[in-house]
């Protein structure tokens, strides 16, 4: 493990050049402030920030919170090292924030047999929300297309959000996404391939929607929640319907294409388990949900899964099961535990991240896996190489894939408004 750090103020690349931008982007991270300390926190000038923040006060995306008394611990009456004349201690100060009521978007989350929804106010709270469980293979492009926009327009007709208040929209998918195209290549949970989900999108909303793959969404949303973990490099390997990973370089999915990488398809032997991208011997055919639940179906009475992808109670069963002190499910768990260690180790040995976070439903087993995965992480990568690099397991629900993927539109929202306004 490596020792954790006081959150980095570096500003991130993509609003560098935009004040505006800085500054939005920290009272997003950091919640309300005074102006004095959004000075030292975007290392602009008092008068810069007054400048800014009078003109987005204007413009109605920022508001004044009510007025407390705070005391930061260098207050004075000298000048610090930025030029800043710093209030006495206890004197009130007038916090600036968000206004939640700018406007909102909407974030999208479709994986096996499941779409969510989730529209979220500025401030990047929760509006609202809804579930759909249907038959996601069942669909052909059309039906994919039309069912997405349906279900953005469901939301917001439900939560009576005017069509100009809506700032963005976001698309996570399982699988193999074109984030620069709008395009869905591949995802097991669809049996439609190269779908292009940005143009009915923007015929129907006026709107360009930002796509990821899940994993980054949820990489995203957990790096967000401990800051620590944003910075520098920080791969998540999300373990669940699938094995995928995401990659967040300063809090922020600025890695290849689409800061995704199907690490879950990274060949362990080739004349192992199939898997459900139709090869054999893939990472995710030992220790993905279905994987465990089919290969557990060959010596228990189970119930069989819908569209081959077992539900949480069924999932939820097999560990209790496992739990329970049966030899031939402790040995799927271990060979789960080793394949989950060749993820870790390809990606500490490959990209050399400063953190690499185990999350996903599917880590709630990790406890059954725990042995064998440390065994083999230990055989599978240099010592000196494992030592740099802090590990930490997460098991997110999937809600975490909508509220990152909110934090990714919103980010894309304020560079393309405040650097255009600028």
């Amino acid at each position: 493990m490596i020792e954790q750090t006081e959150p980095s103020k570096r500003v991130s690349a993509v609003t560098r050049g935009s004040n505006r931008g800085r500054l939005v982007e920290v009272l997003r991270r950091q919640g309300p402030l005074p102006r004095v300390e959004l000075a030292r926190s975007t290392g602009l000038s008092f008068p810069a920030i007054s400048a800014i923040t009078s003109k987005l006060i204007a413009e109605e995306v920022l508001r004044e919170a009510e007025t407390e008394t705070v005391s930061w611990p260098d207050d004075s009456d000298d000048e610090d090292a930025d030029g800043l004349t710093l209030r006495r201690r206890g004197r009130p100060a007038v916090l600036l924030t968000l206004n939640p009521e700018f406007g909102r978007v909407v974030a999208v989350s479709l994986r096996m047999n499941m779409i969510e929804t989730l529209i979220a106010d500025f401030s990047g709270s929760a509006v609202a929300q809804s579930r759909l469980e249907l038959p996601t293979r069942a669909l052909d492009a059309s039906a994919l297309r039309t069912l997405v926009v349906a279900q953005i327009d469901a939301m917001l007709d439900a939560t009576a959000t005017p069509r100009h208040r809506l700032l963005g929209i976001g698309i996570a998918l399982q699988g193999i996404v074109n984030a620069d195209t709008g395009r869905q290549l591949w995802s097991p949970a669809l049996s439609a391939t190269d779908v292009d989900l940005a143009k009915p999108i923007r015929e129907a909303f006026g709107i360009e929607p930002v796509m990821a793959n899940d994993a980054v969404a949820v990489a995203l949303a957990l790096t967000a929640a401990e800051p620590a973990l944003a910075q520098g490099l920080s791969a998540t390997i999300v373990v669940g319907h699938g094995v995928g990973m995401g990659v967040v370089l300063d809090g922020e999915a600025r890695w290849g294409a689409d800061a995704g990488s199907e690490i879950g398809h990274v060949k362990l032997a080739p004349d192992g388990p199939q898997c459900r991208c139709g090869q054999r011997g893939c990472i995710e055919a030992y220790l993905a949900d279905y994987a465990l639940y089919r290969d557990a179906r060959t010596f228990l009475d189970l119930p069989p899964a819908a569209s081959q992808q077992p539900s949480e109670p069924q999932m939820a069963l097999l560990r209790e099961r496992a739990q329970g002190g049966d030899p031939r499910l402790e040995h799927l768990f271990q060979a789960a535990g080793r394949s989950l260690a060749e993820a870790v180790a390809a990606t500490i040995s490959v990209l050399r991240p400063h953190h690499v976070i185990l999350a996903g439903p599917g880590l709630q087993a990790f406890e059954m896996m725990r042995h064998a995965y440390e065994e083999r992480l230990e055989q599978a990568v240099l010592p000196w190489l494992l030592k740099s690099t802090a590990i930490y397991v997460r098991p997110s629900e999937s809600a975490a894939i909508v509220d990152g993927m909110v934090r990714r539109t919103l980010r894309v929202v304020d560079r393309n408004r405040m650097e255009t306004a600028e």
